[in-house]
């Protein structure tokens, strides 16, 4: 149920943001114009991000199970060697 509160914001500024772009790019006018503000609902949203001005106050620490687990794998990940390099081959399947 907090997953779809916490949602509803989220969407609403994502709706603002696309609009927003979609008027730039209409009042543009042009290709030049369009390509120039190409990136700026990504630059909005990373700086939103980075801010954390729409972060919710409320901390969601991750069960005990869940924090555990993602731990061991870390600390697992340090008992295989970093190889020197990758052989291209290594990460497709092969059919028998």
């Amino acid at each position: 149920m907090r997953a779809k509160i916490m949602l509803v914001p989220v969407l609403a500024l994502a709706f603002t943001a696309g609009s927003a772009c979609a008027e730039e790019s209409s009042s543009a006018g042009n290709g030049e114009a369009a390509a120039a503000s190409f990136g700026s609902t990504t630059r909005d949203w990373t700086q939103l991000q980075a801010s954390g001005s729409a972060a919710s106050r409320t901390a969601r620490p991750l069960p005990g199970d869940a924090a555990k687990n993602i731990y061991d794998r870390y600390a697992d990940s340090f008992k295989h060697p970093i190889p020197e390099k990758f052989d291209r081959d290594s990460f497709t399947t092969k059919e028998k």
